[in-house]
């Protein structure tokens, strides 16, 4: 008996003990709060000119009315208003003012002013960004009310950033925090979009500059850097990322190409979150930060990814206006019948594709070469059963290229066919001709085989040779096609497949498929 009253008391005297403790950790909890606090930055971009909604092809949104400027807006707000006053910022990646033809229509003013509308504060220049020309983009620079950043870009003459861009941006977003703000136009971009276009600028890879770059903003006294590119998390090369982790940015912003949400993780001292490389505006990324008082570190972070999905938001009115105001002058041409096709169709980065077929197929029969060829990056849009539109044919094919005429030998043809074959800027879509390739030991592809007109290709002929003019001046790494001989130059590429739609459609509705012209052996 006396020893099971012992035993109460201890549970007494250990309940009363737990009890009091629990009131002084309260206390002290109340007497001194966690010092820390919370940033959050909400980020965008890659939407390619989607400034109107959509219906999603593919997952995890296949099927449902996803996007467009004021869905964007919406979400962007909703995320802003839970941060219940705390301070953020709101940035973009690029690869905005181009891909549809309402971006194209107004030259990227559509798009310029919507962004306007959205709120966002600085936008870091992609290669895309050029495709109306520097001269274009420095005229739509005058016209946002957000500043345009890139800390690689240079004039050739003066070494100095042209006077529309930023190489680094301040903002001061509210508990006396200040906020620094870089980023990296891709140093390819002379091989993405065509070299009048970027007449007179460099491109330099990241190094010191962005070092240095880094450096000077903490001594202006940045409680935290951001750093926005377009490389890829999975893709980057082991030398990029040592130049981002040498220049030691708090927050890198890069891109994925997953249908899941990718995890923000800390990697070499430096929090990378991402936007998705297929967002097209169909998301709003947002990455909270925890972080300590003066100085500034980072304690925890955390990434979310927000679908602008229309059955589960109210797009924002304001938004819809604007879009509606800019796109209206054109959407009688925008909207104007070519043909029609019989079911769907789906672009394809590796391997043939009905669309590729049909655009090489209409190359060759407008210019009667022996071949045509065509990168599969220039076709950024899908084809839906139905009517098909001039701004549907605008946004699968965004980019003003012109037919291009040459001659190559057989050797330098069986050069570029290797360099497709290699999958390190998409295959090269071919009428005329058919090509193999497949897996080696090392499980990289390589060119196997190759046909013209369906007999061997003599490496020293001289063979007539169709391209755009994007190939021609050997862009996507397509060096071989600057060796062209006799170069004659054509129509605008969309119009002859508009005209090639037209003729194949005007009966019945225009069927594609693929014939095994380009064979992958995995």
């Amino acid at each position: 008996m006396k020893s099971e009253q012992t035993n109460r008391l201890n549970l007494s005297q250990l309940f009363l003990a737990a009890s009091v403790l629990s009131v002084i950790i309260t206390a002290l909890w109340l007497m001194y709060p966690n010092p820390n606090r919370r940033y959050h930055l909400v980020l965008t971009g890659m939407s390619k000119g989607r400034i109107r909604p959509f219906k999603a092809k593919f997952k995890p949104y296949q099927g449902k009315r996803m996007g467009g400027a004021a869905g964007v807006a919406a979400v962007a707000k909703e995320a802003i208003a839970s941060f219940e006053g705390r301070p953020y910022n709101f940035f973009s990646v690029g690869s905005e003012i181009s891909g549809t033809a309402d971006a194209y229509f107004t030259r990227g003013e559509a798009v310029i002013k919507t962004l306007n509308a959205i709120g966002i504060e600085a936008m870091l220049i992609g290669n895309i960004e050029f495709t109306y020309g520097a001269r274009r983009l420095a005229d739509l620079v005058k016209s946002a009310e957000f500043g345009f950043i890139s800390s690689n870009v240079f004039e050739s003459a003066s070494e100095r950033p042209p006077d529309y861009i930023s190489s680094e941006l301040f903002f001061n977003p509210g508990g006396g925090l200040k906020i620094g703000v870089t980023g990296i136009t891709p140093p390819t971009t002379p091989t993405l979009t065509a070299l009048n276009n970027i007449e007179g600028l460099e491109f330099v890879a990241p190094g010191e500059t962005l070092r240095l770059q880094v450096a000077a903003m903490r001594k202006a006294g940045a409680d935290l850097v951001v750093l926005l590119t377009m490389y890829s998390y999975d893709r980057i090369k082991a030398d990029e990322w040592q130049a981002i982790a040498s220049a030691a940015p708090d927050v890198c912003v890069m891109l994925d190409y997953d249908i899941e949400t990718p995890a923000a993780v800390r990697r070499d001292g430096v929090i990378i979150k991402t936007v998705s490389g297929y967002n097209q505006s169909k998301e709003v990324d947002v990455l909270d930060l925890e972080i300590t008082p003066h100085p500034v570190r980072i304690v925890s972070w955390k990434g979310r990814r927000l679908a602008v999905n229309h059955a589960e938001i109210t797009a924002d009115k304001q938004v819809s206006e604007i879009v509606d105001a800019v796109t209206r002058e054109n959407r009688e041409l925008r909207d104007r019948y070519i043909g029609e096709f019989a079911s769907d169709y789906q672009r394809e980065w590796d391997r043939e594709c009905p669309i590729g077929n049909m655009v090489v197929d209409a190359m060759l029969a407008e210019s009667g070469c022996d071949i045509a060829l065509h990168n599969s990056g220039g076709i950024q849009g899908n084809i839906q059963a139905g009517d098909f539109s001039v701004g549907d044919l605008f946004s699968m094919m965004p980019f003003d290229n012109q037919m291009v005429m040459m001659r190559l030998t057989g050797r330098e043809i069986e050069e570029l066919l290797a360099v497709s074959a290699s999958l390190q800027r998409g295959l090269l879509q071919i009428a005329g001709g058919s090509y193999q390739f497949g897996k080696g030991a090392n499980d990289d592809f390589a060119l196997e085989s190759f046909l013209i007109g369906g007999a061997p290709v003599d490496p020293d002929k001289m063979y007539s040779v169709c391209t755009n003019s994007f190939l021609a001046d050997g862009g996507d790494n397509f060096a071989p096609f600057k060796k062209g001989r006799e170069l004659q130059y054509g129509r605008q590429q969309r119009d002859v497949i508009s005209d090639y739609v037209a003729r194949h459609s005007a009966d019945a509705p225009m069927r594609l498929g693929t014939d095994g012209r380009i064979v992958r052996r995995e």
